[in-house]
C-alpha cells in the first residue's frame, strides 16, 4: 500500500470540515502594511491616514512581508502580480473587514464553444511569482496563476501525448512512480528537456475564504499552494472549471470549497467541471469540497491527461452528470470516502473512452487506481454508479455501487491485468453486493 500524501486524523476523516492553515504570522507585519481605500490616491504613501487608491499601486509597492489591507468598497481594474514574497515573509492581500471588499474587472466575454481556459481575469499572478496570500475578498472574474514559461512545459507534454509516448512523459521525476520527494526535480528536468533555462513554477500561493463569481481559479506550473474555503459560482459558458490546476502543478491542498453553477459550454465537457486537475498535475490532495448543481454534462471532480498520484477524499458532489471522473492516463490516484448524490450518467467514471481498446494502454488507460469506501446514491434513470472503460491494477474496496458498467473489452482482461473488486480478482457482478467492511 502506498503511503498517504499527508497524515489524516480520525477527526478529519469523520467530519465535513478541516481546520484552515494559519493565515498570517505575527512577524510578517514587520515589513510594513499598505492601505488601500476608495478615497485614497496612488500618489499617497499607503498609510492608514493616507491610503492608496488602487490595489495595483499597493501590489507594485509591496515587498516580502507586506500586508495589503483594503478598506470597504468596490475596486475596478485588473491586478497584475509579477514579484515574489518568500516562504518566511509572504505578501498578503486582504480586506480590513472581511465581506466588505469587491475586486472586479471587465473581462472579455468568451464564446460558448471556447475550449481553452479564459486567461483574462481580475487577478493575474504571472512570471512565476511566489508566496502570495489572497483572502477574505469578493473577486468577480477570477484569478489566474502562471509559472514562468508554463506554455513551453505544456507544449512539450502535449506533443508527447499526441505521439502516445508514455515512456518519455513518465520519465519526468516523480511522475512515473510514487516519489513525492522527487517533485523538487521537475522544473530542472523541464528546463533540460525543453532547452528553456528560465522555466520556473509559481510556488506557495494561498487563496483562502474568498467569494468568486464570473470566473474561478486557474493555475499552470504552480506548486505547494492552498485553495481553501472559497465559494465559486455563476461562471458563464466558455470560461472553464471553477478550479483548474494543470501543467505539472503539484502538491496543492484544495479543501473546503463550494463550487456550483458552471454554465454549459458547447464544445468540450471539461469546460464545465467543478474541480479539474490535468496535464501531469500530481500529488495534490483534494478533500471536503462540495460541488453541486452543474447543468448539462457537468462533472464534479475530474483528473485528466496524466494527472497522477493525487488523493481525492471525503468530498461531496450532487446534481450533475458524472460525480468523479478519472480520464486519460491517471496513474496511482486514490479516490476514497467520497459521496455522490443524484448523478445523471455515472457516479464515478474511469477512462471510459478506452472501452474501445482490446487491451489497456499505458498511454491512456487508468493504472493503479485505488477506489475505496465511496458512496453513490440517487441514480437518475439508468445511470450507473461506476463505469470503467480501460484499467490496469485497479483496486475497488467497500464502495456502495449498486449498478456498474464494465466495457466488453475490459471484461476480457479484468483479472489478467490485476484488477480486483472487494479482494477478488474475479469479474464483479453488474450489481455487486455492497460490502463496506473496513469503511
Amino acid at each position: 500500500m502506498r503511503p498517504s500524501l499527508r497524515t489524516i486524523t480520525l477527526a478529519l476523516a469523520t467530519t465535513a470540515t478541516a481546520a484552515s492553515p494559519v493565515l498570517w504570522s505575527s512577524s510578517a507585519g514587520a515589513a510594513g502594511e499598505l492601505y488601500v481605500a476608495t478615497t485614497g490616491l496612488d500618489s499617497n504613501p499607503g498609510t492608514a491616514a493616507a491610503p492608496l487608491r488602487s490595489v495595483q499601486a499597493a501590489v507594485t509597492k509591496a515587498t516580502p512581508g507586506t500586508t495589503i489591507k483594503i478598506q470597504p468598497g468596490t475596486y475596478t481594474g485588473a491586478i497584475k502580480i509579477k514579484t515574489s514574497g518568500t516562504a518566511a515573509a509572504p505578501i498578503r492581500i486582504t480586506a480590513v473587514t472581511p465581506g466588505t471588499v469587491q475586486l472586479t474587472y471587465a473581462s472579455r466575454p468568451q464564446p460558448c464553444d471556447n475550449s481553452q481556459p479564459a486567461a483574462d481575469r481580475t487577478i493575474t499572478i504571472a512570471n512565476g511569482a511566489d508566496h502570495w496570500q489572497i483572502d477574505n475578498l469578493a473577486i468577480h472574474n477570477g484569478l489566474w496563476i502562471s509559472g514562468k514559461k508554463s506554455n513551453v512545459a505544456y507544449s512539450w507534454l502535449t506533443n508527447l501525448v499526441n505521439q502516445q509516448n508514455w515512456a518519455a512523459r513518465r520519465a519526468v521525476p516523480s511522475h512515473g512512480s510514487y516519489d513525492p520527494a522527487a517533485t523538487a526535480s521537475i522544473v530542472p528536468y523541464l528546463r533540460s528537456v525543453t532547452g528553456v533555462p528560465d522555466i520556473d513554477s509559481a510556488d506557495g500561493i494561498k487563496i483562502l475564504d474568498n467569494d468568486f463569481t464570473g470566473r474561478g481559479i486557474y493555475g499552470a506550473l504552480t506548486s505547494k499552494g492552498v485553495i481553501a474555503n472559497n465559494t465559486i459560482s455563476k461562471v458563464p459558458c466558455g470560461i472553464g472549471p471553477g478550479i483548474w490546476l494543470m501543467t505539472f502543478s503539484h502538491s496543492w491542498q484544495v479543501y473546503g470549497n463550494d463550487v456550483t453553477d458552471i454554465a454549459v459550454s458547447t464544445r468540450a465537457h471539461y469546460m464545465q467541471e467543478g474541480i479539474r486537475f490535468g496535464s501531469a498535475a500530481d500529488y495534490n490532495e483534494i478533500y471536503n469540497n462540495n460541488v453541486h448543481d452543474l447543468p448539462g454534462d457537468g462533472r464534479g471532480i475530474n483528473t485528466d491527461v496524466d494527472a497522477s498520484w493525487n488523493y481525492i477524499h471525503h468530498n461531496t458532489v450532487s446534481n450533475l452528470a458524472i460525480g468523479y471522473n478519472e480520464q486519460m492516463s491517471g496513474w496511482g490516484n486514490r479516490w476514497e470516502y467520497n459521496q455522490v448524490n443524484n448523478y445523471r450518467v455515472y457516479g464515478m467514471g474511469f477512462r471510459l473512452k478506452d472501452g474501445q481498446l482490446t487491451a489497456p494502454s499505458k498511454s491512456t488507460s487508468s493504472h493503479l487506481a485505488t477506489v475505496k469506501c465511496n458512496v453513490m446514491t440517487g441514480a437518475v434513470g439508468t445511470a450507473k454508479a461506476v463505469g470503467i472503460g480501460g484499467m490496469t491494477n485497479g483496486t475497488f474496496v467497500g464502495n456502495t455501487a449498486p449498478l456498474i458498467f464494465l466495457s466488453k473489452n475490459l471484461q476480457t482482461y479484468w483479472s489478467a491485468q490485476g484488477n480486483t473488486w472487494d479482494g477478488s480478482s474475479a469479474l464483479p457482478s453488474r450489481t455487486p453486493t455492497v460490502n463496506t467492511t473496513g469503511c
